[in-house]
């Protein structure tokens, strides 16, 4: 079975692994436990509970009435699993219930997955930051979901 729970100190260190392992311009460890210093900062994580494996996580920062998507990743032997779906979804809800007017989030623009599993979840293209990411370069899609609230 699968839980969706509150990111925790002690789910850290296999947060951090996800990360390095899905996200090339991943956090550091300090990073990663960084975020639960702070009020703003909502992240979650899919954690398989008979083996207390975390497999995935994602996180939003909310500023005023906006909500940011930070970052979101699953490991890759648990992908296609409705995993993102899950994490995404508790992300929009907690955003809403903070008074989030809309979410927006930063993605490569060469990575189709990631763009379609936003599209799949009600985010629209807003703009282009061109020569964003580094490692490999690319420009990033900044994409947008009006919450309803």
């Amino acid at each position: 079975m699968i839980e969706i729970l509150k990111l925790q100190y002690e789910y850290c260190e296999q947060v951090y692994n996800i990360a390095r392992d899905c996200l090339p311009e991943h956090w550091s460890l300090e990073g990663i436990r960084d975020v639960l210093k702070y009020n703003n900062n909502i992240y979650y994580v899919a954690l398989e509970t008979d083996t207390h494996k975390v497999i995935g996580f994602g996180g939003i920062m909310i500023v005023a009435d906006e909500a940011e998507l930070l970052n979101i990743a699953v490991d890759i032997e648990y992908r296609n699993k409705g995993i993102a779906n899950k994490l995404i979804k508790k992300l929009i809800s907690d955003a809403i219930l903070t008074g989030a007017q809309r979410m927006l989030l930063e993605v490569r623009a060469h990575n189709d997955i990631a763009r379609c599993f936003y599209h799949s979840n009600g985010f629209t293209e807003l703009g282009l930051r061109k020569n964003y990411y580094d490692n490999p370069s690319d420009d990033a899609i900044i994409m947008e979901k009006i919450l309803n609230c």
